[in-house]
């Protein structure tokens, strides 16, 4: 994985002032259909097959966490439902109007979990402090 050098103002702590920080440089947001190409040179299963499956899986997904399920894509996670509730006095005050916001949460298989926490560290050799 790749970061760079920042230099950033730091107003609170014990020693705030100019400090210095890696940041990842972060590429480009992979679609499914950057996946489905990718996949279709690494399978047997053509790119319309795959970018067919990528989509139907999204939109399944999509619907089981609307209805309070949580997915779990072996290898990869489990997405569950959350909610940002407001605390009321009485039963009779919970109301739809009580449930703030409603979310995902990404949870990491412990395998990928494990995968990141051991990634490879590249610090760029230029410091782009700006």
């Amino acid at each position: 994985m790749k970061f760079r050098k920042k230099k950033k103002r730091i107003a609170v702590g014990a020693t705030p002032g100019i400090k210095f920080m890696a940041q990842i440089v972060k590429g480009e947001t992979v679609d499914f259909k950057k996946m489905a190409e990718m996949m279709d040179k690494a399978s047997t299963v053509n790119k319309g097959d795959i970018l067919a499956v990528l989509d139907l899986m999204a939109a399944t997904a999509t619907w089981m966490l609307e209805e309070g399920h949580p997915v779990r894509f072996d290898g990869f996670g489990i997405f569950t439902p959350k909610a940002k509730v407001k605390a009321v006095d009485t039963i009779e005050e919970v109301t739809a109007q009580t449930v703030e916001s409603v979310g995902v949460r990404y949870t990491p298989d412990v395998d990928v979990k494990a995968k990141m926490k051991s990634v490879s560290i590249h610090i760029e050799d230029t410091d782009t402090t700006t």
